[in-house]
């Protein structure tokens, strides 16, 4: 049986499942009266996504991506900064089997740089016969959900693994007021999915995606494609994870890191293109 019919018959563990997340419009950015927004979420557009996707119900899991080493000459390999007691350090043995904390093949992988998901991505496509590869940051907003625009900070708890009390007791000095028993990560969809049965689209791990980050939304396409720039020496993230106290939890934050960069907050979540008749 092909790849792709493995992973239509929803056979094995190795193969993300996917859900559709139709097409529809987003507005990117902050509105000019948010105080919470960050000079990167100006200027605020309205962006026409015109094509449904079939979006990763999770993120990459380490077990995926373990798969997709054993079936390649890949190397995700280099260090990876992680959170130790005296703060944020480079940690030269640390990668995506071993980011500091343990973990499960239920887990989302971490310490995966740009690059390492882009090879994934193009070992998926290879495999499967279907075109897989990283959403754009519009394609990322829309498939977080209306409902995230608005979600109040107590209801955090219930949609995603953030800084809770249970971080707060061990490497965190602020948290949200609630306690979902998770220090680090947590196995993908341990909370409850958004409307388009999507899992841990806020908290667990920041997600890459697809476009340059350029400092704001000035260049940003109207139809929902990445921003891109040849020279680009960041991009965006989107999501937040374990680690992130209130405040910055919002749905408009952006996070930005060199494509090679690994760190143990950082993962990814697939798109599959959906032919059109």
């Amino acid at each position: 049986m092909s790849g792709w019919s493995a992973f239509a018959s929803g056979m094995g563990d190795d193969w993300p499942t996917t859900r559709i997340v139709p097409a529809g419009s987003v507005v990117m950015g902050a509105d000019n009266q948010d105080v919470a927004a960050s000079s990167d979420e100006f200027p605020s557009r309205q962006v026409d996504i015109n094509s449904d996707l079939a979006f990763g119900t999770t993120p990459v899991t380490r077990g995926q991506f373990a798969a997709f080493l054993r079936a390649t000459d890949h190397e995700s390999s280099g260090g990876c900064w992680t959170l130790t007691p005296d703060g944020w350090a480079m940690d030269n043995t640390a990668n995506w089997q071993a980011p500091g904390f343990p973990q499960t093949d239920q887990h989302p992988v971490t310490c995966v740089s740009r690059d390492d998901a882009i090879a994934y991505l193009a070992w998926l496509t290879a495999t499967t016969g279907q075109v897989y590869r990283l959403p754009t940051e519009a394609e990322w907003v829309r498939a977080a959900g209306p409902s995230a625009l608005n979600r109040p900070s107590e209801a955090l708890c219930a949609h995603g693994n953030v800084n809770d009390l249970t971080a707060k007791n061990k490497v965190a000095k602020v948290a949200e007021h609630c306690d979902d028993g998770f220090l680090h990560t947590s196995p993908v969809a341990s909370f409850a999915a958004n409307e388009f049965g999507l899992f841990d689209m806020v908290g667990n791990v920041w997600e890459w995606v697809a476009d340059c980050h350029n400092g704001g939304y000035a260049d940003l396409p109207m139809d929902g494609a990445a921003q891109t720039d040849e020279t680009c020496e960041a991009h965006a993230l989107r999501g937040h994870s374990w680690t992130d106290p209130p405040g910055p939890v919002r749905l408009g934050t952006r996070y930005a890191l060199p494509p090679d960069a690994r760190q143990s907050i950082v993962g990814f979540r697939v798109v599959r293109e959906v032919p059109h008749d």
